[in-house]
């Protein structure tokens, strides 16, 4: 059952917030491209401008982007996926880009 944008926006600042959630290569990789650093992502996921659901992904889990803006005002679009492991939720951090 998908969740609710504001309920998984909470899950995510939790996440977040306990070290809950893994960064794929991919988004490292972005990350660094773009000049990005942990600060801008916590920004974003602090005081998001969206949240919106983009389906699901080729595993089943729920996909979001999380829209915001970076400590420097640039704008950035999270991608991630809502999964579970063996102690509870996990954000997956796939993607970020910006805009």
């Amino acid at each position: 059952m998908r969740r609710g944008k504001d309920e998984t926006l909470a899950l995510i600042r939790q996440c977040l917030a306990t070290d809950r959630y893994r960064m794929t290569l991919h988004f490292r990789w972005r990350m660094a491209e773009r000049g990005l650093v942990w600060a801008d992502i916590l920004a974003v996921a602090s005081d998001p401008g969206d949240v919106r659901w983009a389906r699901q992904d080729e595993y089943g889990r729920d996909k979001w982007i999380v829209c915001g803006q970076a400590g420097d005002g640039l704008g950035v679009e999270l991608v991630c996926v809502m999964d579970v492991d063996e102690q509870g939720n996990v954000v997956v951090l796939v993607t970020i880009y910006t805009l």
